[in-house]
């Protein structure tokens, strides 16, 4: 096992990478990235399920909801995953290889999808929905670094729900208290989230959803001699 601050020094400097080549897979021309929003509404409208506006609507509903969504989407997301990865170092640090390689093929896995399916996100789609997160990333200071690596239709799939779907999948299978299953919320918690902000669609958060299942069977694949997070030495 490498020592914490190889580690770390590793996960940075992919996560710079990885926003750096979504950055650059950013298409010369939006026009491809508005007809997959359109076909992507036109899907959820046939399946009765475009909800997006809804959602939006409901939160703005609730005093305060919009400044939590946007520091959620902002914030809680790099926190999440940086107090999750800290959390099974601790305390599962023998899962914690086949954890980090399961993340990083899912970030391999979303970088193609940003690739051959560009997809504007719902608040700049023409669908009327603003994006409250925009204030918060306006904001400077720690904020400002973000914003040149902000690919505008990198929609599809939505890191920001497969992130949670496979943090909270690797809680389940690591604990054995009947209230593991609670951590299934935070994916959920997440889905809301990016459609109040109008930063994703709801199949967005599917095909997150899908890269992280996909990347579980290739990581299986490539790395079959890792010890993986559901087999013996759980966590009271």
């Amino acid at each position: 096992m490498r020592p914490l601050a190889v580690e770390f020094a590793a996960f940075v400097s992919l996560m710079f990478l990885y926003e750096a080549v979504r950055h650059i897979l950013e298409p010369g021309s939006a026009d491809g990235a508005l007809a997959h929003a359109e076909r992507i509404v036109d899907i959820e409208r046939s399946l009765g399920l475009f909800v997006e506006p809804d959602v939006q609507r409901a939160v703005q509903a609730v005093p305060g909801g919009e400044a939590v969504v946007s520091w959620v989407y902002t914030l809680a997301h790099t926190a999440g995953f940086s107090l999750f990865f800290l959390w099974v170092w601790l305390r599962h640090r023998d899962r914690f290889p086949f954890l980090r390689n399961w993340f990083w093929v899912t970030n391999g896995i979303a970088l193609v999808g940003y690739w051959l399916y560009p997809l504007a996100p719902p608040r700049l789609a023409g669908l009327g929905l603003s994006d409250p997160t925009a204030e918060t990333l306006d904001l400077g200071g720690s904020l400002d670094w973000f914003q040149p690596f902000r690919n505008l239709v990198a929609a599809m799939p939505s890191m920001h729900v497969g992130y949670t779907v496979l943090f909270a999948a690797a809680i389940v299978m690591l604990l054995r208290s009947p209230w593991r299953w609670l951590a299934l919320l935070w994916p959920a918690a997440m889905l809301v989230v990016v459609m109040s902000t109008a930063n994703h669609y709801w199949l967005d958060g599917a095909g997150g959803a899908l890269a992280v299942g996909l990347a579980l069977a290739v990581t299986l694949a490539l790395w079959p001699r890792l010890r993986r997070p559901w087999t013996a030495g759980r966590e009271p």
